[in-house]
């Protein structure tokens, strides 16, 4: 056996499968989801700084979910 195929890692069929959602992904969406609360609570108490959080954990969320959409995977 070569050095090569021992450091291969053959995944399962059902493996694949249930990474349909990259990590990065999910990382964005949570983003969003916590952003979202966080910006309506800083609004309600009128808090810039958490407006502030929310607004920003809104937007670096929707951009790492359009960057797929930019750049597309291979």
């Amino acid at each position: 056996m070569s050095t090569d195929e021992s450091r291969a890692v053959s995944r399962p069929p059902e493996a694949e499968s249930a990474e349909c959602v990259p990590r990065a992904h999910r990382l964005a969406l949570a983003e969003v989801a916590v952003g979202l609360p966080a910006a309506a609570w800083g609004m309600r108490r009128h808090s810039v700084g958490w407006a502030a959080v929310g607004v920003v954990l809104m937007v670096h969320g929707v951009l790492e979910l359009s960057y797929e959409t930019v750049f597309p995977r291979d």
